[in-house]
């Protein structure tokens, strides 16, 4: 060897170097004149392994032999001895002769041809498993097993989750078999594949030393179920009470850094400890935690099925048990905490999202939103409703046959408008008294200009909703129609024209010229392709300062379907971006409770007593024995709970909310049987 290391010129370190001794270690390998055979660090945990004290222990040990069987020889007569303890009628008692037969096994796994040379060329597996007391790994290669390693876990270690223990320990032992070069690794743990894909700023700081560690390996995760791993599974379970700290090294660090930068003050978080050693929950968690999780969520206990989903990612650190970053809160401080969630009065999804932020326990998100819907502080201050789809006005049939009107002031003056659905030829009249009789005069002139409409429709302002025009509309024989009170979209047209008039108003005072020239063009002017106000309403263009010819002045009469047709599509293409930025609110049956909002912008209670002839309109009574008459948008479906009086719910009380979400927590059994309600 020393001659071709001159002719390699490979120069050697004499501290470094072992000479004249009767073996060498290189590689996993022990090389003497006897031959190459495994180091005996490879095979320690095999070596090691105690024997079983049960026979569910004898049942794990089987599992792991049956895997490496079919390498090993005679292997099989070897622990027939020990299957006869798994019989029913037979008491395990662990004797001389299972001792033996223990200790046969162990060599013969441990050895050639069991334990196969390690070959750089051959793809490299790697299985890991964790048990409450234990890690256990296994580096394979064609299915052969090439180095065994287990560790047993100290009391501290025992509460960290076994994602962040299994997959560390198997790559820090088996360095240098996966440094430099692509590895397999096989795990039962399903969400380590999600985690080591993601970016490093996504993951829980819990993980994140963790994942830092393993970056200078090149590993790809790959999920198998734990029958499926037999021999790290016996490793970790049947482990010798021996430590390696460096396996873990800043774990214990990480975790006490976890509960003391946790935005909660000292008291409040032993207040919790305390709260978490009462709660019989969590404690059948914590010990499911430590002792393992069973394969299947039917085996679980019935009480933290709920958890199963985030079983991978719930420890106990320092008495507290976490989900990743964020402490599980007790059921006694449930209520407590949710009423200091909602102390600024935020809405549900802020609510939640701050609660998400620290926080966890199954359910949470629906509690905090039964709770915001029973404050009574923020359903008298809620925002109005998402505006509704749009439904337009039927298209008259005929000019005059629909006519809106609406009353305005401009300047100090009163004015009247009154407009034609069909044309949008509008007149516009001036008048001193704003009275019922001044309104209906003005209707009455216009009417005789034109003929009387079939319909009629206004706001609810006094001159609109009074007697006299009652009875002027039954006198003239037509029918008066109401918008829904203080919703005046509903008249649309007649607001939109009552704009067009102040312009008018606007521009001919800016430029000292008569206000009516101005209304004379306006109803010369052509709109949406069909002619003008007009022509539409006349069948003929008025005669204005604007020269023209005596044949564009003469009657003609516009084609009715070709009218409608175009203020069809117009309609069809307000609705189409109108939808955009609308949705469609519930339809409240009778007797529904809900909360209506008020001129001074508070909602109040109260209940549907009758539907209103006008679409989305409903008839309300209030406390002081009015009856309202109200759109659907200005009406709120009132979810609280009647249990809580108003007086309560102003101030409500961790008691009060207790009962929320006890009452909430019924509700959810009935829906998911695996769920119980708060003790």
């Amino acid at each position: 060897m020393l001659q071709r290391t001159r002719e390699k010129g490979v120069r050697l370190n004499p501290e470094k170097c072992q000479i004249c001794v009767p073996e060498v270690s290189y590689f996993d390998h022990t090389m003497s004149h006897e031959g190459i055979k495994p180091d005996p660090a490879k095979v320690k945990a095999i070596q090691e392994m105690l024997p079983p004290k049960n026979k569910a222990e004898l049942e794990t040990i089987l599992g792991m032999v049956n895997y490496l069987a079919r390498f090993a020889p005679h292997l099989s007569q070897i622990i027939a001895p020990r299957r006869q303890l798994l019989k029913r009628e037979n008491e395990f008692t662990w004797d001389r002769q299972h001792e033996d037969a223990f200790t046969q096994m162990k060599h013969l796994i441990t050895h050639h041809p069991v334990l196969a040379f390690f070959d750089p060329q051959k793809e490299l597996r790697l299985q890991v498993d964790a048990s409450k007391s234990g890690l256990g790994a296994v580096m394979l290669q064609d299915e052969k097993p090439v180095a065994y390693a287990s560790k047993s876990l100290n009391s501290t270690e025992e509460n960290y989750a076994q994602i962040e223990k299994e997959l560390l320990f198997g790559c820090k032992r088996f360095h240098e078999y996966m440094y430099g070069r692509r590895v397999i690794v096989e795990s039962n743990h399903k969400p380590l594949e999600a985690i080591l894909h993601k970016p490093l700023a996504a993951v829980p700081p819990r993980l994140q030393r963790m994942i830092l560690q393993l970056q200078r390996y090149d590993i790809h995760i790959i999920h198998r179920p734990g029958r499926d791993l037999p021999v790290a599974d016996t490793l970790s379970r049947k482990s010798k009470q021996h430590h390696d700290n460096n396996i873990t090294e800043g774990l214990e660090a990480q975790v006490h850094t976890v509960t003391r930068n946790l935005p909660v003050s000292s008291a409040k978080l032993q207040e919790i400890r305390e709260a978490t050693t009462q709660d019989t929950q969590l404690t059948t968690l914590r010990n499911i935690t430590k002792s393992g999780w069973p394969h299947e969520r039917r085996q679980c206990p019935l009480s933290i099925q709920e958890y199963w989903n985030h079983r991978h990612e719930i420890a106990e650190a320092g008495g507290i048990m976490l989900k990743g970053e964020k402490i599980i809160i007790p059921h006694s401080l449930r209520a407590e905490m949710i009423d200091r969630i909602h102390t600024g009065h935020m809405g549900t999804e802020k609510s939640k999202n701050r609660a998400r932020d620290i926080l966890f326990w199954p359910g949470m998100g629906k509690q905090i939103e039964a709770s915001v819907t029973n404050c009574q502080i923020c359903q008298e201050r809620c925002n109005s409703n998402a505006r509704e789809p749009l439904i337009s006005h039927a298209i008259p049939g005929r000019p005059w046959q629909v006519v809106g009107t609406d009353l305005f002031t401009w300047n100090s003056h009163d004015f009247i408008i009154l407009v034609d659905y069909h044309s949008r030829y509008f007149e516009m009249e001036q008048f001193t008294n704003c009275t019922s009789a001044a309104v209906i005069s003005k209707c009455k002139a216009s009417f005789a200009r034109h003929g009387i409409p079939d319909t009629v429709i206004s706001d609810n302002g006094p001159c609109y909703s009074s007697i006299e025009f009652c009875t002027f509309s039954e006198e003239w024989d037509f029918e008066h129609v109401t918008s829904s009170p203080h919703y005046p979209q509903s008249n649309g047209l007649a607001e939109r024209t009552v704009q067009t008039a102040k312009r008018i108003l606007d521009k001919a005072k800016a430029e000292r010229k008569d206000h009516y020239l101005f209304l004379l063009e306006h109803r010369n002017a052509p709109v949406d392709n069909l002619g003008s106000p007009a022509q539409l309403l006349m069948s003929r263009r008025l005669r204005s300062i604007l020269a023209t010819t005596t044949k564009q002045l003469k009657s003609r009469i516009m084609r009715q379907e070709v009218v409608y047709g175009r203020r069809k599509a117009c309609q069809c293409c307000q609705q189409m971006y109108y939808k955009r930025s609308a949705r469609p609110l519930t339809h409240l049956p009778v007797s529904a409770p809900i909360r209506f909002q008020n001129e001074d912008g508070y909602c109040r209670m109260a209940t549907v007593t009758k539907l209103a002839n006008t679409q989305r309109c409903y008839h309300i009574p209030t406390g002081e024995g009015q009856l309202l008459r109200r759109n659907r948008r200005h009406l709120h479906e009132n979810k609280e709970d009647p249990t809580i009086t108003s007086t309560q719910n102003k101030h409500r009380s961790p008691k009060d909310t207790h009962k929320l979400l006890t009452s909430h927590n019924i509700c959810l059994k009935t829906t998911h049987n695996n769920l119980i309600p708060s003790p």
